[in-house]
């Protein structure tokens, strides 16, 4: 009896799948940009439906990155439309590419901070060299095409797993994966594991699976190290730092990052009963672990002999200044990175904060 329960159950599993596969019935197609554009802009033939987002949500920066991509013949992510009973294309997923594509070919935006083409940072399309912007044009791109019996309640459901069904990697996340043989981010992989790190940040599983351990020790370094060069925009700032020190990290200058690491962890265990956590929240956030981290860092470069009472830390941490330093509130503002990290180092060294 049981087993043929079994079978039933097995038998409306088959039938479900059967049934709901009927539902999604597409086709694959490759339009030149050229083609895709002009559908999109001239006769509004490819629209975005309205549960699509209203606001083009793309910042310049990726804009110009995803153009980067196209010139250089990166793989992008396919585009989905919908045939529509009027002869429309309707877009389930790739408005912001094709709208950026629409954008740069009528010279509505420059190219800004690229990483590989540097030498077109602050072109137009126009500024491309002729051979370059009619390979642009002609380049064809995958396009998944549902038909038009696909039911619209099938297309409300690809739009939102195709938009919702993973996380974007984050800046940590890429950096680690594409410094994997920088030997700079191979020290911080290392260091992730230090006992007395772990204790202080008491960071959870999730966080550390979305490499936050890795971000903190990343920014430890370049603020400890290039605080000057700092502009304002965190990524690019540990980007570049990793780029360029990975590259001619000797023995030495690893032993010494690493001793100053370790240094800095032996102060706050010995020093702050909490880490860097925040008080009555087991929670590390950057802010509160950049003060205190590279602020105690710099500040036993000058005296290595530091040394504190648990009663002055506490000061520190309940000082009004402290917290002012640890909003969260334009947290990546140039003032108030500098203010936090070179509060914390003077109140250490010369024992006063202004309140």
């Amino acid at each position: 009896m049981e087993k043929q329960m079994d079978l039933f159950k097995e038998e409306k599993i088959e039938q479900q799948i059967i049934e709901l596969k009927k539902d999604l019935n597409y086709d694959t197609r490759d339009y030149p940009i050229e083609f895709l554009v002009s559908l999109y802009e001239n006769d509004s033939r490819i629209f975005a439906p309205y549960y699509q987002r209203e606001i083009l949500l793309w910042s310049v920066l990726y804009k110009s990155r995803f153009i980067e991509s196209i010139i250089l013949d990166y793989p992008i992510p396919l585009i989905f439309l919908a045939d529509t009973k009027e002869g429309g294309l309707e877009i389930i997923d790739g408005l912001q590419r094709i709208s950026t594509l629409a954008e740069f070919l009528n010279n509505d935006f420059e190219l800004e901070k690229l990483t590989k083409l540097t030498t077109l940072n602050g072109c137009s399309f126009l500024d491309l060299p002729s051979s370059e912007a009619r390979r642009l044009k002609a380049k064809a791109l995958r396009i998944i095409v549902l038909k038009d019996s696909t039911p619209n309640e099938v297309r409300k459901d690809l739009f939102d797993r195709l938009n919702t069904s993973s996380l974007r990697a984050n800046a940590s996340e890429i950096r680690s994966g594409r410094e994997s043989d920088n030997e700079l981010m191979n020290l911080v992989k290392e260091l992730t594991s230090d006992s007395k790190f772990i204790k202080a940040t008491n960071l959870s599983k999730s966080l550390i699976n979305r490499k936050e351990d890795i971000e903190l020790i990343s920014r430890f370094f370049a603020y400890s190290n290039s605080l000057s060069d700092y502009k304002g925009q965190v990524a690019n700032f540990i980007d570049k730092y990793f780029s360029t020190e990975g590259k001619n990290l000797t023995q030495d200058k690893k032993k010494f990052l690493k001793s100053e690491f370790l240094r800095t962890m032996d102060f706050v265990d010995t020093y702050f009963e909490r880490g860097f956590q925040k008080e009555g929240r087991n929670q590390t956030p950057r802010v509160r672990f950049e003060a205190l981290a590279i602020g105690i860092n710099l500040a036993l470069r000058e005296n290595p002999e530091l040394s504190m009472s648990e009663e002055k830390a506490k000061a520190l941490l309940e000082s009004e200044s402290f917290k002012q330093w640890t909003t969260t509130d334009a947290a990546n503002n140039r003032n108030k990175v500098n203010s936090r990290i070179n509060g914390v180092k003077e109140f250490l060294l010369n024992g006063k904060i202004d309140e």
